[in-house]
């Protein structure tokens, strides 16, 4: 085992996760948006950018038949991997190394996937501060990877009126909504996160269908936490199963 590598507790369904301190690890966004899906276990599902593979392995018991996770980082998806055998998901849960941006559902099965999760780089490159590390830039920043390449990707994977999540900066939805109808999607389901009550949301899950109907639903917020340090009922419901 390397010196930075630890696995670590999900405390969700005794779930554990291989990770480096000093790799990007996955964060509440991860957490949240795999909580916002609603998966049917008969069908398949594909996560960009899975990084240590949280969401598949999450996903798996909230439902999901299959899912697969695609990450450009080789070391990356070997930890995922890892975690995968640790955590007995070989028939579940299948990692590949790849830029899913080149590639279609042609590369891992027959016939397209039913959905496609994605934490996509969400901070505008050209404004902000950047972050310090560039593997930091890589994954928030959409400088490498923009939205318009990812949205190009999910249609490579994923059937007629498959489902797509995703979590986005709040205050660039109006951006996201409008690269989501020119690529023929329709918002069905928007949720908005809220660290506490009283605070402006500063992320917002969305569900989309590919070439779907109109029709949106705006559901009840996010809060995160009750109090500082002190997770809602609905946050600490996710790690009390």
């Amino acid at each position: 085992m390397n010196d930075q590598e630890r696995l670590d507790d999900l405390i969700i369904d005794g779930l554990q996760i291989y990770q480096r301190s000093d790799m990007f690890r996955f964060s509440f966004d991860a957490i949240a948006l795999i909580h916002f899906c609603r998966f049917n276990s008969r069908h398949a599902y594909v996560d960009f950018g899975t990084g240590t593979g949280v969401m598949p392995l999450i996903g798996t018991s909230l439902g999901a038949r299959h899912i697969t996770g695609i990450d450009i980082n080789e070391t990356l998806i070997e930890l995922a991997q890892r975690s995968v055998e640790h955590n007995s998901k070989q028939d579940v849960v299948k990692m590949l190394c790849g830029d899913y941006r080149h590639m279609s559902y042609r590369d891992i099965q027959d016939k397209p996937f039913d959905g496609v999760i994605v934490n996509p780089p969400f901070y505008d490159s050209e404004s902000g501060a950047k972050p310090t590390s560039e593997e930091r830039a890589l994954a928030l920043h959409d400088g490498h990877t923009t939205l318009d390449e990812v949205l190009k990707a999910v249609q490579s994977f994923i059937k007629c009126k498959g489902r797509l999540w995703m979590i986005y900066s709040a205050s660039r939805l109006q951006y996201v909504l409008h690269e989501l109808e020119v690529a023929n999607f329709q918002a069905k389901r928007i949720r908005f996160i809220h660290g506490m009550i009283d605070k402006p949301a500063k992320l917002v899950l969305i569900e989309a269908i590919y070439q779907g109907r109109a029709g949106l639903v705006l559901e009840p917020p996010l809060i995160v936490y009750e109090n500082p340090n002190v997770y809602t009922k609905e946050v600490s419901s996710w790690y009390e199963r």
